[in-house]
């Protein structure tokens, strides 16, 4: 064992290791049978260049499709046999591998997902097979409403950028691929500075740093690329399709997850929609039976971050429900109480407490937080964070989110929608 490594307990049974050439470790071990273990790579559909549009993605599919050690059949087999599952997803800045297992089949977890991740084949024949696969994949998101709406905001909120464009390419694009463009990603983003191994179950942290160091250890430590910053682009879209409902989405650019009052804008969306209690919920569906789901949501990336509000109506209601939104956004502005403040944060809190529950969803916690925060956040000190923010943060922070700043002086009671910054909308159905 490489005695330079240094290995720091966040709290009890919660560990993190980062090896000498960049790659991290974090653990948490809970009295249960199985685990959740997976690699987390700082990379996505946002690395990609124009000319590798979907890359990512075919890549994460490609990873399973064969190894010098293994074929595709005994990737599954092999994990199957002991009755484990796996999956993999690739987002937007975050591509992820992750198998349950029973405990005892820690070693065996973590050297297929060396083996994958370090050792893939890319052949010919599986890379055709794949890419019909993912032709299959693309139509039917062409055909969810839903899918269409969201990728339609972020192309246009962040247009003619990677942030931007589709995870899952486009035809033209995923056809295009080459063996040469998957080996060329591979190497210049899963990279062990960009890597995050991350474990939570029946194992012990020990055990998974010596397993990681073995299978990961020789690496060559590698400076990650950067990313061009985002450049937000507001926009009015509209999508003719043959459907029943009509879908609306309304999104303004917000802060990135690394920004001091994130914990914040986390709490001003789940008050305005993001539960049956909330503002949208209430007064839209309940009291007016407008809608069948409305919500809002808020999504944050490295150096940006989208605040969205949804709603899917029937067509002839669509302009109405538009205008109720922004009399609600504008009534957000001019009053939250203090009860809607300690609800909000409530259930922010039970969803934290309740993730410790699922070595899946912790698992996935202690990744995106090793990735996106260099380090691992004590839950009480989420709750420590989240119970800090008060009205006047609130109040503030949603005139930043969602005034011009010319406008936010104005008396709550006198403003108007052209008092709202340029923002997103997309509009799919008739």
């Amino acid at each position: 064992m490489n005695q330079t490594n240094q290995t720091v307990e966040i709290e009890p049974g919660v560990h993190s290791t980062r090896l000498d050439n960049g790659l991290t470790i974090v653990t948490h071990q809970m009295p249960l049978q199985s685990i959740a273990v997976g690699a987390w790579i700082k990379a996505g559909s946002r690395n990609e260049q124009l000319a590798e549009h979907g890359v990512a993605h075919f890549l994460e599919h490609m990873a399973f499709k064969g190894t010098k050690n293994r074929t595709a059949k005994q990737i599954v087999e092999q994990i199957e046999n002991v009755g484990g599952d796996m999956n993999a997803a690739t987002g937007i800045e975050v591509t992820s591998y992750y198998f349950r297992l029973l405990k005892d089949d820690l070693a065996l977890g973590i050297e297929i997902l060396a083996d994958i991740l370090l050792n893939p084949l890319f052949e010919t024949e599986e890379m055709d097979k794949e890419k019909q696969v993912i032709l299959q994949e693309i139509a039917a998101t062409d055909d969810d409403a839903d899918d269409v709406l969201y990728d339609k905001m972020i192309e246009n909120a962040y247009a003619e950028q990677a942030i931007g464009r589709s995870i899952l390419g486009t035809p033209k694009s995923v056809m295009a691929l080459t063996q040469d463009q998957l080996s060329g990603f591979l190497a210049k983003h899963y990279v062990p500075e960009n890597m995050t191994i991350a474990v939570a179950g029946g194992a012990s942290h020990s055990q998974v740093l010596q397993l990681a160091q073995k299978y990961f250890g020789t690496m060559p430590a590698q400076k990650p690329a950067s990313l061009p910053i985002a450049k937000f682009t507001p926009d009015n879209v509209k999508i003719e399709k043959a459907l029943e409902q009509s879908y609306l989405v309304l999104g303004f650019e917000s802060l990135h997850f690394n920004h001091l009052d994130f914990f914040a804008q986390q709490i001003l969306s789940q008050l305005f929609g993001g539960g049956m209690s909330s503002r949208l919920f209430q007064n839209i569906r309940e009291q007016k039976g407008l809608c069948y789901s409305i919500y809002s949501g808020s999504w944050g990336f490295n150096d940006t971050g989208l605040i969205f509000i949804y709603a899917a109506t029937n067509g002839d209601n669509i302009a109405l429900v538009k205008q109720l939104i922004y009399s609600e956004l504008l009534t957000l502005l001019a009053d939250i109480s203090p009860i809607e403040l300690t609800r909000a944060c409530a259930q922010i809190k039970a969803g934290q407490m309740m993730s410790l529950e699922s070595p899946v969803s912790r698992s996935e916690q202690i990744a995106r937080q090793s990735i996106f925060y260099k380090n691992l956040i004590k839950i009480d000190d989420i709750i420590t964070r989240l119970e800090a923010v008060t009205l006047d943060d609130l109040k503030r922070v949603a005139k930043d989110l969602f005034l011009l700043h010319q406008a936010q002086n104005t008396p709550p009671n006198s403003l108007q929608v052209s008092d709202l910054k340029p923002h997103i909308t997309v509009q799919v159905g008739g």
